[in-house]
């Protein structure tokens, strides 16, 4: 391991899940392992998610049948983010640019039959159309404002890093010269929620994950020590301009091991 700072025995973990636990669905060796590592020590975890193609409970039918055994309430997504916000401010109408997975979370909006109040943008895979974007432009431009689930950069897949929603989302925020409001990591509230869920204090919890910015930026903004893994998005390179230093470095999730 990689060590720049100490890192402390934890009472408890934060773990990303894409790049860490699967790429592109298939299991990365160790996942299994150390879930059921920290069943054995009473270490209590949270994933902390920004994947919001499929709701909580899809997702964790999709985990539980690729061997990993967590459980819904172990789970903290973007998508269940933006659903808690939209009910903070009092259920406005909304127009959703999500996956038809996540609908579901969201059926409780009006989503058709007023001006929306909110575009709400997540992941939608290869559905993207310029139809899509340019209404989204449109109910901004007339006064709605844009709710993102995270503004990720990329992501790994089997044969590469795919482009993600932050480049969509900074070109309708550069289009209409409005700022989106970010909900998902880095989001300092999102973390926020995760440690009072866990019942931890920043300083009690490491945070794992293979993102410079939404995970180990994110974390080290409150105080929670971060390690970077070396699977999913990782790149030698990218970590030697990074502003974002992690407080130490592990080849995979394989490797929970030597933080404990």
């Amino acid at each position: 391991m990689e060590r720049n700072k100490t890192v402390k025995m934890p009472k408890g973990f934060l773990f990303d899940l894409d790049g860490v636990f699967y790429i592109s669905g298939e299991l990365i060796d160790g996942g299994t392992h150390a879930i059921e590592l920290l069943r054995k020590k009473n270490l209590p975890f949270r994933i902390v998610t920004n994947t919001t193609t499929k709701t909580r409970k899809q997702l964790t039918l999709q985990l539980n049948n690729l061997g990993l055994a967590v459980c819904e309430d172990e789970i903290i997504t973007a998508g269940q983010a933006g659903v808690i916000y939209l009910r903070k401010c009092g259920s406005p109408p909304c127009y959703l640019l999500i996956s038809e997975e996540l609908k579901e979370n969201y059926a409780e909006f009006d989503c058709g039959n007023q001006k929306p109040e909110y575009v709400v943008m997540g992941d939608r895979g290869h559905d993207w159309t310029y139809e899509d974007m340019n209404t989204a432009f449109r109910y901004m431009m007339d006064g709605a404002e844009l709710l993102a689930l995270h503004k990720g950069k990329y992501f790994q897949v089997n044969d590469g890093l795919d482009l993600d929603i932050g480049a969509i989302v900074t070109g309708l925020e550069y289009a209409t010269g409005k700022k989106a409001i970010i909900l998902g990591k880095p989001n300092k509230e999102f973390f926020l929620t995760a440690l009072d869920d866990l019942g931890c204090l920043p300083n009690e919890v490491i945070m794992v994950g293979d993102d410079l910015t939404n995970d180990i930026g994110g974390a080290q903004a409150l105080g929670i020590k971060s390690v970077l893994v070396k699977t999913g998005k990782y790149r030698k390179e990218i970590l030697e301009k990074s502003d974002s230093v992690p407080d130490a470095i592990i080849d995979s999730i394989e490797n929970i091991n030597l933080l404990l």
